[in-house]
């Protein structure tokens, strides 16, 4: 008799505690609701006073996106929607990407990163440093970028082409301008000293190696460059030089 006792004692213990825990949790519940309807986090409570802007603003100026920003931070340091002001930063031309976030008590701090162009695509379009394309008002403006062309779809093999056929080049002092890869996916390049390079489909990078590997002896006794060089050849290649000027014009014999 007397442990069935003890036993009953311990369980109303437990099952006052279970339910002190319960209360202290509506408390705290009815509490914040309580802080909420108090008007402790309105809009006229704890106000955003700084916004902080960083990044480089090389082709974004800090004007340009506090304009965009400063809008939307009319809120307290509780209410303010930070994906509303990543949105807003990330509409800027030349934005690729933005972090956003607060800093107690008053302040959010807006940090935006920018494309950097590496080449043209096709047209109307960039390529940044990290191998994306995007669109930027007059990007066919741009100056100073190779011109790289190809279908959609196949971008990533021309940047690896890119990057592989100027490697290359390098060592020559050649450089691309323009590298193109058509539908039936062959390739063709414009070299920085004009010359134009049929690469074909197949082989192409041995192909271009051919080319360089003679390309000392080609240039003896040459005042420039070939004007065109044809690499689809099995064991060799086509070259084409500029005409004389005074027989492109025409001269009396």
């Amino acid at each position: 008799m007397n442990r069935y006792k003890a036993f009953s004692y311990q369980g109303n213990q437990g099952f006052a505690s279970g339910l002190l825990v319960i209360i202290i949790l509506f408390l705290m519940a009815a509490g914040g609701a309580a802080w909420v309807s108090m008007g402790i986090v309105a809009n006229d409570r704890w106000p955003i006073r700084w916004l902080e802007l960083n990044g480089e603003f090389q082709r974004v100026s800090a004007e340009q996106l506090r304009a965009s920003v400063s809008p939307l931070i009319d809120e307290s340091f509780f209410t303010i929607d930070l994906q509303a002001l990543r949105d807003a930063a990330g509409r800027i031309s030349w934005v690729s990407a933005v972090h956003v976030q607060k800093k107690w008590p008053d302040t959010v701090m807006v940090t935006i990163e920018e494309f950097t162009p590496v080449a043209h695509w096709n047209r109307g379009q960039l390529i940044s440093q990290q191998g994306v394309a995007f669109s930027v008002p007059e990007s066919d403006e741009i100056q100073g970028l190779p011109w790289l062309h190809g279908p959609e779809e196949r971008l990533d093999d021309v940047l690896s082409s890119w990057s592989e056929f100027s490697e290359l080049l390098v060592p020559l002092g050649l450089e691309i301008s323009g590298l193109r890869l058509d539908l039936r996916g062959s390739w063709s390049m414009e070299l920085s000293n004009g010359t134009h390079v049929q690469l074909g489909r197949d082989s192409s990078l041995e192909r271009l190696q051919r080319l360089l590997a003679s390309w000392d002896s080609l240039m003896l006794e040459q005042s420039a460059p070939p004007q065109d060089v044809d690499l689809r050849y099995t064991n060799g290649f086509a070259v084409m030089w500029p005409q004389p000027i005074d027989t492109a014009e025409g001269t009396d014999s």
